[in-house]
């Protein structure tokens, strides 16, 4: 009997990976043209020519809906109190969706997914709470999301790894040769986010209570002093410093430089 149920959750996952798989192909596949970069377009006073045909790009934005509108599904309320929840579970797969595609979605396709979510939840949702109101929560978390869907489990994966290497295995701090193990663990662990990071610039997101588990007696406050000397030594670039909170704060973005 386990192991049946063992099964069915495996498809499940592999099923709604495959439904984020989907929708990520086709939002990239509608990136306007300046999100692409004026390399792309040669200059000219004419409109650039469509590499699609209408046929094609009416299919494309068909199945960009129909993604947004699994997602909403799959987030959808099925019982009582569960708003907040589901709610935010669909934020977070929303900003991972942004992430995938290196644009925010558009106010449309945003809308759209909220419309699918409400209509599908409206029947487990709090009578005394209109639709604005679930609206304004929506976009409220989507600037609070500190770890989009998937983040969190690449997060954990890295401080695995880097939890496992030996001294002798952490990398060295050019000029610093007595450097601290916990710097050399928090290197290492800059390096392991940067070599998961599924993004074309290869940045990451790090908060400092997160860089602290790093090494064990490591305080959030000593690493984020520890940051600020890497991107000093050359060895990372701080790309979005973050906004610090413990209820809703936003986890600062970087990239790795040291080879």
């Amino acid at each position: 009997m386990s192991q049946s149920l063992n099964i069915s959750k495996s498809n499940s996952q592999l099923k709604a990976a495959h439904e984020f798989h989907e929708g990520r192909e086709c939002l990239e596949s509608r990136k306007f043209p300046e999100s692409l970069g004026s390399h792309e377009y040669p200059e000219s006073r004419e409109y650039p020519v469509s590499p699609v045909s209408e046929g094609q790009e009416l299919e494309m934005q068909v199945g960009a809906l129909v993604a947004l509108h699994r997602l909403a599904a799959r987030n959808a309320c099925t019982e009582p109190n569960t708003a907040r929840k589901r709610r935010w579970r669909l934020v977070r797969d929303l900003r991972a969706l942004e992430k995938g595609i290196d644009r925010q979605l558009t106010i449309h396709e945003l809308m759209t997914a909220f419309e699918e979510w409400y209509r599908l939840s409206h029947p487990f949702l709090d009578p005394a709470k209109t639709r604005d109101d679930y609206l304004a929560k929506l976009f409220a978390e989507l600037t609070k999301v500190r770890a989009p869907t998937g983040e969190g489990e690449t997060l954990n994966k890295a401080l695995e790894a880097v939890s496992k290497l030996t001294s002798s295995e952490l990398p060295l701090i050019p000029g610093l040769p007595n450097a601290p193990e916990s710097w050399r663990r928090l290197l290492a662990l800059h390096s392991e986010l940067s070599s998961r990071s599924t993004r074309k610039n290869r940045t990451y997101f790090l908060s400092y209570r997160d860089a602290a588990k790093a090494h064990n007696g490591l305080s959030h406050q000593l690493a984020y002093d520890i940051t600020f000397a890497f991107e000093r030594l050359g060895f990372i670039k701080i790309v979005d410093k973050g906004k610090a909170g413990s209820n809703g704060g936003k986890a600062a973005e970087f990239r790795y430089l040291a080879s």
